[in-house]
């Protein structure tokens, strides 16, 4: 797909873990352990149990979260405010990225699994406030998890939105696959060099959220 397509967007969707800043950032690493020890409280299990369960509810619901409240009743701003109580240090401003996001033409928006309250501290770290429109968050999609389409599809009708006129940035192929079908450009954010194979629904990939929009913008400008 050549790069000129960028000049018909308006809309940039962007993931926020993993993909505005990198995974050697440990920033979910520590909340997985945070997810852990809820988990075992709540529950009264062991921590390795907990783990399993934790690992099997995220990949057959989409989010640990979804499966607890589905399973057990969870209370979502409890699990959400303990899971995002961590240490973020680790996450350094980044100016020119900051410069790039803001100047790309038309609406910039969140899209995230987590709450809003959670990525605020992420952005403010990032030093991305108020460079976004708006957060859509898990939330706003009424507890549904990416990758399900109705979360998706959620998020177009809130800010009536085109498929065809969105960009959208994400750590996690199974993500970007749901937007494809619906008519996304996608691009793919991979700190990893293993498993750069061509996919039919990824239609771009770099390594570095910061690699993609020093491509983009050499092309609107």
């Amino acid at each position: 797909m050549s790069y000129e397509v960028f000049k018909l967007k308006n809309c940039w969707l962007f993931d926020l873990d993993n993909t505005l800043y990198p995974p050697d950032s440990k920033i979910f690493d520590k909340i997985d352990l945070r997810m852990k020890k809820f988990i075992s409280e709540k529950l009264k299990i062991s921590r390795e149990k907990a783990f399993e369960v934790q690992k099997n509810y995220y990949h057959k619901y989409g989010t640990t979260l979804f499966g607890l409240m589905k399973n057990y009743n969870i209370d979502p701003e409890d699990f959400l405010d303990f899971v995002h109580d961590i240490d973020m240090k680790s996450l350094k401003k980044d100016s020119s990225l900051k410069k790039d996001i803001k100047n790309l033409p038309g609406k910039k928006f969140i899209y995230t699994n987590g709450d809003e309250k959670y990525a605020k501290k992420i952005l403010r770290c990032l030093g991305l406030s108020n460079v976004f429109d708006d957060i859509f968050d898990i939330k706003k999609a009424n507890f549904i998890p990416k990758p399900k389409v109705e979360s998706l599809k959620s998020l177009l009708k809130k800010y009536d939105l085109k498929p065809e006129s969105i960009v959208y940035f994400e750590d996690l192929e199974k993500n970007l696959l749901t937007a494809y079908k619906i008519g996304i450009t996608t691009v793919h954010i991979k700190n990893s060099n293993q498993n750069w194979n061509k996919k039919p629904f990824i239609n771009y990939r770099f390594k570095t959220i910061n690699g993609a929009l020093d491509m983009i913008k050499k092309f609107l400008s």
